[in-house]
């Protein structure tokens, strides 16, 4: 039975989507959403955790999970895919084994969410969301701690490669914002125009001096973005949820950290 690095898992019935969350990264981001909150946002107790104030670090989670387990978990959902998020999910080595078991048990697509500083292994993946955090690799080392050369290198490895690919960013007032998502645009666009970015707002999370976006300063560097890729879509950051999300594990009642597993809101919708 192989143990993953798996802790929580989440579905959105109407969706036919899961979640699963994976614990471990090699970066260390300033602005990290699991500094404030390491379960899913869209669960009903976590919906307002997002505008909070950041007041501590989150506990790392206590609890992981089998091959085994989230098969059983999987197994009683309706499935169109499978995302693979947290932190870094390709730093576990059950990730390409765990990729084929949900192909080959349940014939649904596998989603990777990757910051590409590792070069994943895509036999079993059919679509990758790659987290581009700065080009300038001096703010890039000041964000994560790492030099993005290998995640950029990656990044045209993983296009090369034919898998789908969308592309996302975070805009940071002051921070990562106008210029540097230009920069990002760019370097997209030497790549593919027609590639799919979403630019997402900054959530307060962390110690940092940072504000969160105006939805005006979105729409600002979507518009911006859209001068040179044909495919933009961007978080105004103040969106109403859409559709309903449960958690199945922990489940309801199971854990003192996560009590409840259902809410009537969910998933965003992008501009």
């Amino acid at each position: 039975m192989m143990n993953t690095q798996v802790f929580h898992i989440g579905y959105c019935p109407e969706l036919k989507e899961a979640t699963l969350h994976y614990w471990g990264c090699n970066f260390k981001c300033r602005g990290c959403s699991c500094q404030k909150l390491i379960w899913d946002w869209m669960l009903e107790e976590f919906l307002d955790a997002r505008d909070a104030e950041p007041l501590e670090i989150a506990d790392a989670p206590h609890r992981f999970l089998s091959i085994s387990e989230i098969s059983a978990a999987l197994e009683k959902l309706e499935l169109r895919r499978v995302l693979h998020m947290g932190q870094e999910a390709i730093l576990d080595p059950a990730y390409p084994v765990l990729a084929e078991m949900i192909h080959r048990r349940f014939g649904c697509k596998n989603v990777l969410l990757t910051n590409g500083y590792e070069m994943p292994d895509l036999r079993h993946t059919d679509k990758v969301e790659f987290g581009i955090k700065a080009i300038t690799n001096g703010l890039h080392r000041h964000y994560t701690g790492k030099s993005n050369k290998r995640v950029l290198r990656n990044f045209k490895e993983i296009y090369n490669s034919g898998v789908e690919m969308v592309i996302e960013s975070v805009f940071i007032p002051g921070y990562i914002d106008v210029a540097e998502t230009e920069r990002i645009v760019d370097f997209i666009a030497g790549v593919d125009k027609k590639l799919t970015y979403v630019l997402l707002p900054y959530f307060k999370a962390g110690n940092n001096p940072w504000r969160r976006p105006t939805p005006a300063e979105m729409e600002m560097a979507a518009n911006i973005a859209r001068k040179k890729l044909t495919n933009v879509y961007f978080f105004r950051g103040d969106e109403d949820l859409q559709y309903k999300v449960i958690s199945i594990f922990p489940e309801a009642g199971s854990n003192t950290e996560l009590e409840i597993s259902e809410t009537h809101c969910g998933v965003l919708n992008p501009v």
